[in-house]
């Protein structure tokens, strides 16, 4: 069985995350801007990551606060976290 919006999601979050994850290590080998913009720009990619987060919930009619606070602390758990739930969500929906 092929699951094209799983896929979709899964390759969504790999490169959203790829590409702050590249901003994070840009920004932590330049000294002169490591101090002062480094802590900003994590909380701020996470709580993008998590509103983006947030609204995948919603699409998928998933309630979980535990989620998009996890994604606020921690981006990768969070998506994590999503992903383990959209598949339960389908086992269980084929499962009926």
């Amino acid at each position: 069985m092929e699951n094209t919006y799983f896929n979709k999601t899964i390759n969504k979050y790999a490169i959203l995350l790829s590409i702050f994850y590249l901003g994070k290590v840009l920004l932590a080998h330049f000294p002169i801007l490591n101090g002062t913009l480094l802590v900003p720009y994590f909380f701020v990619t996470n709580i993008i990551i998590a509103l983006i987060v947030n609204s995948d919930l919603k699409k998928n009619e998933i309630k979980s606060a535990l989620t998009v606070w996890s994604c606020v602390f921690f981006d990768i758990l969070g998506v994590a976290l999503l992903l383990i739930q959209i598949i339960r969500k389908e086992k269980t929906a084929s499962a009926l």
